[in-house]
């Protein structure tokens, strides 16, 4: 199983210092998500940059580490640029970079967009057969490396991942815990699905996650619990995991440097 983080933090150095830490430490893949508008979720340098543009900065100041978008918002974004730009990233990144999908998770980025929130799944669905095509274009500047076009996930929910299955493509699901994966994982598994990814919150230590402004929880315990908690994702087939480690700085900092020194050495 890969495991990679979210280097999400307050401030640009703490954002390189994760990103340092998770990459010395086995960490091979900076994950970012992806947004229009001002989101309480994502603030400052825990997402509110422009994805593509930053994962370019940390795969030039990290040469090693794959990187990747989790995920694009498809009905927001141009097909023919996102593939120039899935497709330079490949190529410029020293450790590939992997483009996941998806229809879309906020109502106020879509409608921002033009997009009516019951619309997302019909746009998304033409857009992927775009991108799909456009990323294999040899007449594109950049086409596809000579290893081939970068690899595309798709996440969302029930029915993305069941195009995912049906596509033969790796599906990121999200927000569960083990337990609460493992129904989802059978059911991808069940329906042919390839290669399942999980994308999840996980802080070392204890938190009051009840009073944070982030809807969705996080999983929190010691090291021994952390090891435990990883090692039951794979056991439901997880082939590569993204954390969000922590929710302000220190948390995240402390989070990371346990995974890279206590909890990847026993996995």
């Amino acid at each position: 199983m890969r495991v990679g983080i979210s280097p999400f933090a307050t401030t640009r150095e703490t954002a390189l210092e994760l990103s340092r830490i998770a990459v010395e430490g086995g960490l091979d893949t900076l994950w970012l998500g992806d947004g229009y508008l001002a989101n309480p979720d994502f603030v400052g340098w825990a997402g509110a940059m422009e994805s593509m543009t930053e994962l370019a900065w940390l795969a030039g100041r990290f040469p090693t580490a794959r990187t990747g978008i989790a995920a694009a918002i498809l009905p927001l974004r141009d097909p023919a640029w996102l593939a120039k730009q899935a497709n330079t990233l490949h190529r410029t990144a020293g450790g590939g970079f992997v483009l996941v999908a998806t229809p879309g998770f906020w109502a106020h980025d879509l409608e921002a967009g033009g997009i009516a929130f019951g619309d997302r799944a019909a746009v998304f669905e033409r857009r992927l057969a775009d991108l799909l095509r456009l990323l294999a274009d040899e007449t594109l500047s950049p086409g596809p490396a000579e290893s081939g076009p970068p690899p595309v996930w798709l996440a969302g929910a029930a029915a993305t991942m069941a195009r995912a299955a049906a596509l033969r493509l790796p599906f990121l699901s999200s927000r569960a815990t083990p337990d609460e994966l493992a129904p989802v994982a059978q059911r991808y598994f069940d329906a042919g699905g390839t290669t399942l990814a999980h994308r999840t919150r996980l802080e070392y230590g204890t938190h009051n996650v009840a009073g944070d402004v982030v809807e969705w929880h996080a999983i929190t315990g010691s090291t021994d619990e952390m090891v435990d908690t990883l090692g039951r994702y794979r056991e439901l087939g997880v082939a590569d995991l993204s954390i969000i480690g922590g929710q302000d700085d220190a948390s995240s900092l402390r989070t990371v440097e346990i995974l890279a020194s206590e909890v990847m050495p026993q996995l």
